[in-house]
């Protein structure tokens, strides 16, 4: 958790961050030293990897800059900020004291951590702030530990224009190019008697959903993320499927995303 800042609060007592993640890390992880009394296993150990998380929670991109503080990062940027919180943790949505910064894009994988954007709306300053809890197996006792994450944002020009096209049921088949930082919107309608099913992309490192629901009217919006190109698709099914021989509709279009 290199780089990442945050405070462990336990009950009143205040600990500074680096004492924090330390005592945290003795109280949860394992040790490489044996219990005292306990005898050492002969033969070669191994170790296992963890990626390492993101500089402050912060997913670096072109135009983003993040410059490491004792305190928080600063983040200086123009357009849209991707961050990735401790899956350790399960965080509060994040919140903006600016209305320079908006945050949306919210969510929470299974078992902790928490992905979100913040959208430069103007130029200015803002600080986003989240709280989150030990993660802990069902189950099991639980440290009453909390952390608190946070960066300072500068806007420091005008925010980059970012595109959002839209594709209905007609647009199927289509090929759009976007940018990163573009929105590609989904919206499908049909007959009360058929669900569409949630729309998907085929490489979330392209295109990111940041919302979509199934429905006999659906709405799905991607974010582009990263070059290259992905398909989104989905399929609307009778609601007597799979009993019923009424057939299904396909829909699909693909993007390509530059720099």
């Amino acid at each position: 958790m290199t780089g990442t800042v945050g405070a462990f609060l336990g009950h009143a007592l205040r600990i500074p961050a680096a004492l924090a993640v330390a005592a945290l890390v003795a109280g949860c992880g394992s040790s490489s030293e044996p219990p005292a009394g306990s005898t050492r296993p002969s033969g070669p150990t191994t170790t296992t990897a963890t990626a390492a998380a993101p500089p402050c929670g912060v997913v670096g991109t072109s135009g983003v800059v993040v410059t490491p503080g004792q305190e928080a990062c600063t983040v200086t940027a123009r357009s849209t900020i991707h961050v990735v919180l401790d899956r350790g943790f399960r965080w509060d949505d994040p919140r903006s004291d600016s209305g320079a910064v908006a945050v949306g894009g919210i969510m929470r994988p299974p078992g902790g951590g928490l992905d979100a954007d913040l959208r430069a709306v103007a130029v200015g300053k803002a600080t986003v702030t989240s709280v989150g809890s030990v993660a802990c197996p069902p189950e099991q006792p639980c440290p009453a530990l909390a952390r608190l994450w946070g960066v300072h944002v500068i806007v420091a020009g005008a925010p980059i224009s970012e595109r959002t096209i839209t594709a209905t049921l007609v647009d199927s088949g289509r090929s759009y190019t976007v940018r990163k930082g573009d929105h590609l919107d989904v919206d499908l309608v049909g007959p009360s008697n058929y669900t569409w099913t949630e729309p998907t992309t085929s490489d979330h490192g392209v295109l990111r959903p940041v919302a979509g629901t199934p429905g006999s009217t659906t709405t799905a919006d991607f974010l582009a993320v990263g070059t290259g190109h992905a398909r989104v698709s989905a399929t609307d099914h009778p609601n007597c499927y799979p009993q019923c021989l009424a057939p299904s509709r396909q829909f699909g279009v693909s993007a390509s995303v530059t720099g």
